[in-house]
């Protein structure tokens, strides 16, 4: 009696264990569920249906069967691992996001929990996968190629460091380096469209456990895919927050916000789909004639930041101007670097990007050299993002510290070349967020050496109009505008 007692005991005290979590994963106990699990579904039945049947021997009347709703779409799949208490710690975390938006912005979707084996990787009819977790993990390298090739066509995934767990967020790091080795993982930049495509979430608060006092920047990371950020990660927690539930180890963002940014990803995987999936089957333009004799060529700068987010738009736009002149043009645009030794055989150079860069004292007296010797340069912010817009304009003072950028007089002939360009169309991205109007004037600015245009800037994208692909978040031109504009650009340069 006495063995068996003990025997008990040991049951029980390895059930409190287990149920506690008391798992340890890179040395630290793990905290086990971190929330309640998913609310059962209710049962839908007919009317008068709620009464018990007849009791046995009596013969029970026929009852109809449950009745399912319309089943809402799939947005999510939570990839499921082997271990519940690294996955799915907190429980109904996706449930309780997709119920909140529900609540919120009377939007209805469903998720699903599968292994990554079982879920069909397209991005058509998956949009959004999410893995979260505690522990350290590693994919096969078969599983690493499937998700390569599902976000590359247009597929979004989000990682996300439950309670904040280091283990977690290193794998992720290391994970993502593999997959994408020509992809740095980097932090968003304050105006990317995830931070405003539908709640304004410029900054957020953080809990305790964070030690981030003080609201303070979001904390996410991202992988570009052109101008569609792929992958998001999360090193702080995310997960508790859509819970709703906090607790002593949750290093993370509160509730609200979480919810918030939550609802933002959502928005934004599910409005980019069919921009990735277009975007991954644009036409590629080959030069029929592969001599570059008497061709116009482009070169496109290579600088410190994402400098082609547009793969497809410059070709696009080459090929318009190819059309409506009897230019002999070069589609095999070539990449470089400011202090190349080819940069002079380039007469047109075209620079791009998102983000902040900072170029080399070397890139800059080369690029000097060049605008003064008769070169020229075109330049647009890539989605009217705000970091690569300081940053042009900061570099190129260093440049020609005694030339500035200047509004072009919508007198100029750059607005009447080929085409007649009087007021143009924004994106609803511009209107939304500039305040700008829409029709209104070209806001294109020029920089003069020895009283010739030298340089061309719009701070608004042209880039995305040019791939003539949607870019639902793009803060630029329409297509249409965008393309007459560009091609106005290649022709004022070439005839002056």
């Amino acid at each position: 009696m006495k063995r068996r007692m003990v025997g008990v005991a040991t049951v029980l005290l390895g059930a409190l264990f287990l149920g506690a979590g008391m798992v340890m994963a890179a040395g630290v106990p793990d905290i086990g569920p971190c929330g309640k699990p998913p609310p059962p579904k209710p049962a839908q039945r007919a009317g008068a249906e709620g009464f018990p049947p007849l009791p046995l021997p009596a013969t029970p009347q026929r009852r109809t069967e449950k009745k399912k709703p319309p089943t809402p779409p799939v947005v999510v799949v939570k990839i499921v691992t082997g271990t519940p208490l690294d996955w799915a710690t907190d429980q109904n975390d996706i449930n309780n996001l997709l119920a909140w938006m529900q609540t919120k912005l009377k939007i209805t979707f469903s998720c699903e929990e599968k292994k990554l084996s079982e879920i069909p990787l397209d991005a058509e009819r998956m949009p959004l996968l999410y893995r979260t977790g505690h522990n350290a993990f590693a994919f096969s390298e078969g599983e690493r190629q499937a998700l390569r090739d599902y976000i590359l066509k247009g597929g979004f995934i989000i990682f996300d460091a439950c309670c904040g767990r280091k283990e977690f967020a290193e794998s992720v790091r290391k994970e993502l380096a593999t997959i994408f080795p020509e992809r740095p993982l980097k932090r968003l930049e304050p105006d990317h469209p995830i931070y405003r495509c539908y709640y304004d979430v410029p900054l957020v608060s953080y809990t305790s456990a964070a030690g981030i006092s003080g609201q303070a920047p979001p904390p996410l990371e991202g992988i570009d895919i052109g101008c569609r950020t792929g992958v998001v990660f999360s090193p702080y927690d995310l997960s508790c927050g859509w819970d709703m539930h906090t607790h002593q180890q949750h290093a993370g963002v509160v509730s609200e916000d979480a919810l918030r940014l939550g609802a933002n990803l959502i928005a934004y995987a599910t409005a980019t789909k069919a921009m990735g999936h277009s975007l991954a089957e644009s036409r590629v333009y080959v030069d029929q004639d592969v001599s570059r004799a008497d061709k116009f060529r482009i070169g496109q700068v290579i600088h410190g930041g994402d400098c082609n987010p547009d793969p497809a738009g410059l070709s696009t736009l080459l090929d318009t101007v190819s059309g409506v002149s009897s230019m002999k043009v070069s589609f095999a645009t070539q990449h470089l670097k400011l202090d190349s030794a080819e940069l002079t055989t380039f007469p047109f150079l075209y620079m791009t990007g998102h983000g902040d860069f900072v170029l080399t004292q070397a890139e800059v007296s080369a690029l000097q050299r060049y605008l003064k010797a008769g070169g020229f340069l075109m330049a647009d912010a890539c989605c009217g993002r705000k970091a690569f817009d300081a940053a042009f304009r900061r570099e190129m003072a260093r440049v020609l510290p005694d030339n500035k950028l200047i509004v072009l007089d919508p007198k100029h002939p750059i607005f009447s070349g080929q085409y007649k360009i009087g007021a143009v169309n924004y994106s609803q991205a511009a209107v939304v967020q500039r305040k700008i109007t829409s029709p209104g004037p070209a806001q294109l600015e020029g920089l003069l050496v020895g009283g010739e245009l030298a340089v061309v800037y719009s701070p608004f994208d042209l880039g995305c109009g040019w791939e003539l692909k949607p870019h639902p978040y793009s803060v630029g031109l329409e297509s249409r505008d965008a393309v007459q504009l560009g091609v106005n650009i290649v022709l004022h340069a070439v005839t002056h």
